[in-house]
């Protein structure tokens, strides 16, 4: 299944910028997501990346989205991930990447924690 990614400006005082990729996330689609993520972290905002409409994830697009954390850590900004189905999160679980990652269970972007 091919990866569409949508990326659309947030509402709000937080101006939260919203990454939304559909379909697998792998060796092929990874370079898609990493060229939106990059596109959006150019302005040092915080970014929410919506997992929820990731249907397959590999070791590439978990490493498009470390690439992601590194460049917002850099930054001084933030990632934050809404969680994916359950194949996608035990990719998460499996690499420990769950304890490292922002993980957030409000699409608005709230800093709570989500129980993975």
């Amino acid at each position: 299944m091919p990866l569409d990614v949508r990326v659309s400006a947030g509402t709000g005082d937080a101006g939260i910028v919203n990454v939304v990729p559909v379909g697998d996330l792998d060796l092929s689609t990874a370079p898609e997501l990493e060229r939106s993520l990059v596109g959006v972290q150019t302005d040092g905002g915080p970014v929410l990346l919506d997992l929820r409409g990731v249907t397959f994830m590999d070791s590439s697009g978990l490493r498009a989205i470390l690439a992601a954390d590194a460049r917002a850590r850099s930054n001084g900004s933030r990632l934050m991930l809404l969680p994916g189905p359950p194949g996608v999160q035990r990719v998460f679980q499996l690499t420990l990447l769950d304890r490292r990652l922002e993980f957030v269970d409000d699409p608005r972007g709230d800093p709570q924690q989500v129980e993975t």
